[in-house]
């Protein structure tokens, strides 16, 4: 026959239970978690300190190597190399961003960001309406990157983001033939609002200003993100 006595010590923080048997007297001691680990960390919460996130994304409405929003003619500027009278179809500008961050704590990330914009605009013949050719204006640009979550909860993070760096615009430019030229900048990016939904994959959407674009959206994936 067996009988168990439950002791607690508070001073101790532990608790111990005491198991009596025909063959002797057993003590177990079990001590509470730190509430600092993670098995006592509030499931309320998106993600635990210390994670590492890989993000991709792309923009809705380009922007310019000065960040301002891409409209009408910004990337034809062809001067006059064309021998016969030609127009301009509008511009498309496309963006492809990739993003590091390290979750110093739950609501602060720092890491890095690297944007490839293109754009793109058709010439075509004012006789004919062929295409003559397609003229490009592209902006590479890297900055470090920091984020603020003041948002959490569940599966939900908002926050906002800043960063500061370098770019590289290049473009064609035609006086009696093809050259292309580039031009080195302050890179920059603000976003005052995210919205990221998920754990270890999620989605996300922020709205802002800048070289990493007006609308950008995308998917990422942590690694050691809290498991549930």
């Amino acid at each position: 026959m067996i009988f168990a006595v439950g002791v607690t010590t508070e001073a101790l923080a532990q608790y111990t239970y005491k198991f009596r048997d025909s063959l002797g007297t057993y003590e177990v001691r079990f001590t509470p978690a730190s509430k600092h680990s993670r098995f006592t960390q509030s499931h309320t919460k998106p993600l635990l300190p210390h994670t590492h996130e890989l993000r991709i994304a792309t923009s809705f409405g380009g922007t310019t190597w000065d960040g301002s929003v891409a409209q009408g003619y910004d990337v034809s500027y062809h001067g006059e190399s064309l021998d016969r009278p030609t127009y301009e179809g509008p511009s498309h500008h496309y963006t492809l961003t990739l993003d590091y961050g390290y979750w110093v704590n739950e609501w602060l990330s720092v890491g890095a960001s690297a944007t490839y914009m293109a754009g793109l605009c058709n010439l075509f013949d004012s006789y004919t309406h062929e295409r003559v050719m397609t003229v490009h204006d592209d902006n590479i640009s890297i900055m470090p990157l920091v984020r603020m979550a003041w948002y959490r909860r569940g599966i939900v993070q908002l926050y906002s983001s800043v960063g500061i760096g370098v770019g590289v615009n290049l473009w064609e430019r035609f006086f009696d033939g093809r050259e292309l030229m580039h031009e080195v900048y302050c890179a920059f990016d603000l976003k005052p609002l995210g919205v990221a939904v998920g754990r270890k994959c999620f989605g996300f959407v922020e709205i802002g200003y800048g070289s990493r674009g007006v609308i950008n959206a995308g998917f990422g994936v942590r690694i050691n993100n809290k498991v549930r």
